[in-house]
């Protein structure tokens, strides 16, 4: 395998390297049989230095650049000490009076351009090419100067092909590693979307169901009745919270292929696809925490437009989990949900009172995903979200969401509650219209 951090890429020879080199040792020798027009047994010294120069070869793909080095010196010294007399030079000049020189320089040249850098490779080519023509120009004047060109030529030629190579193996690369970066920001995207909507999905019922515990616990001895209401809806609000967790596994094993199923691997009833909850299910949101003694107002001005799928979604999960939070961070104190409508969409407005100061408390363990997920939320949709506390040591979400087309309606209609629906891919476009403070890290899902 290629070392990382250099320049060259090397590796050890393989079959196929040998198997090349040995077909180099072939072809050169044969050339150096018939360099002078005719078949001759050429001399111990040319056949020494075509079998060094085959042995360089051999190593060609650990150390590139050396090796071209060296087979270019043992050619030069072909072209000076061993060349054929210029009289027969002459006569075979067609045939390449200094055969076997180029071929051991082709193969080290195509060898380097392929496993270096363009500027490299294509350097090393005309250097080696450049270095053999002027060698042979030296030791025999003009006599052979159209093969000294030849020569440069056929060098050059090769350095090319490996270039070529080099640079197709790069774009390989660089889409295999696209490829891998997209793959690892949808899997991450993945995981983030899951994890948004497990949250979304279970906190806010735990947290219902968590209240009611408490007013349970304490009415139990004073107002059983009472407590026993309580107990109720503890029992409702986990089964939604079960019902809640099966439709959204099932969502997630869902292929678009046949029904939805849940996680036993059961058909999901009513069918695959289960609506997505929106600014239409807020009265139902509201009731459920006004169930566990919580004073929730909702006011609405304005005249109510459409949002598009992922906007309404967002503003019911935003909605929710501030919610959520009031519960979690001032149980009992009153919460304030405000929906102003206009052409340009609908801006949400959370706002939840303190606790009294001789009932405050530790803030409530927590790790921000919730706040995190209202921003992710609101971005995904086009819109932005600020938080943050506010007069009277109240806590306020803000979140602006952009109205949606008219088709996008009839889209929402017909939609799964699908995670995979409700996100948009790494590449979506989003904008913030509202600026959006910075949380702390230490405080959980509570600035």
């Amino acid at each position: 395998m290629p070392q990382p951090g250099l320049p060259v890429r090397r590796s050890r020879p393989t079959a196929v390297t040998w198997c090349v080199t040995v077909a180099a040792l072939a072809a050169m020798l044969t050339t150096a049989i018939v360099r002078t027009g005719s078949p001759t047994m050429p001399g111990p010294a040319l056949v020494v230095l075509v079998l060094l120069s085959t042995a360089v070869l051999s190593l060609r793909t650990l150390r590139p650049v050396l090796v071209l080095g060296c087979v270019v010196t043992i050619e030069v010294c072909i072209l000076v000490f061993l060349a054929v007399p210029d009289g027969i030079a002459q006569r075979t000049e067609g045939m390449g009076a200094f055969q076997p020189v180029p071929l051991g320089t082709m193969l080290a040249a195509y060898t380097v351009a392929a496993r270096s850098p363009r500027r490299l490779g294509w350097g090393a080519g005309v250097a080696a090419g450049g270095i053999l023509m002027v060698a042979g120009l030296l030791a025999h004047g003009s006599v052979t100067a159209l093969t000294d060109l030849v020569v440069f030529y056929l060098v050059v030629t090769a350095a090319a092909l490996g270039a070529w190579r080099a640079g197709r193996r790069d774009a390989r690369e660089r889409e295999l590693r696209r490829r891998e970066r997209e793959t690892g920001e949808a899997v991450m995207e993945e995981r983030l979307r899951i994890a948004r909507e497990l949250h979304d999905v279970l906190a806010h019922n735990l947290t219902l169901v968590n209240a009611q515990a408490g007013v349970a616990e304490y009415l139990l001895e004073t107002q059983p009745q009472a407590a026993a209401h309580a107990l109720r809806d503890i029992t409702r609000h986990t089964s939604r919270a079960i019902d809640e967790l099966r439709a959204t596994i099932g969502l997630l094993r869902y292929d678009g292929a046949g029904p939805a199923r849940d996680s036993d691997g059961a058909t999901e009833p009513g069918g695959p696809m289960r609506p997505v909850p929106g600014i239409d299910a807020l009265d139902e949101l509201v009731e459920s925490h006004r169930s566990t003694g919580t004073p929730v107002t909702v006011h609405e001005s304005g005249r109510p437009g459409t949002l598009g799928q992922h906007a309404d979604l967002a503003a019911y999960r935003i909605v929710q989990e501030a919610l959520t939070n009031a519960a979690k961070h001032a149980p009992g104190m009153p919460v304030e949900v405000s929906l102003a409508w206009s052409e340009a969409g609908v801006r949400l407005r959370i706002v939840n009172a303190a606790l009294a100061a001789g009932e405050r408390r530790t803030a409530a363990p927590g790790t921000g995903h919730g706040l995190i997920g209202m921003r992710e939320r609101a971005l995904a949709a086009g819109g932005g979200l600020r938080v943050g506390e506010i007069a009277d040591d109240r806590f306020e979400v803000v979140a602006t969401l952009p109205a949606g087309r008219p088709e996008d309606a009839t889209d929402h209609a017909t939609t799964s509650e699908d995670p995979g629906s409700t996100a948009p891919s790494s590449g979506t476009d989003v904008t913030s219209t509202t600026p959006v403070t910075p949380l702390p890290a230490d405080e959980g899902d509570r600035p």
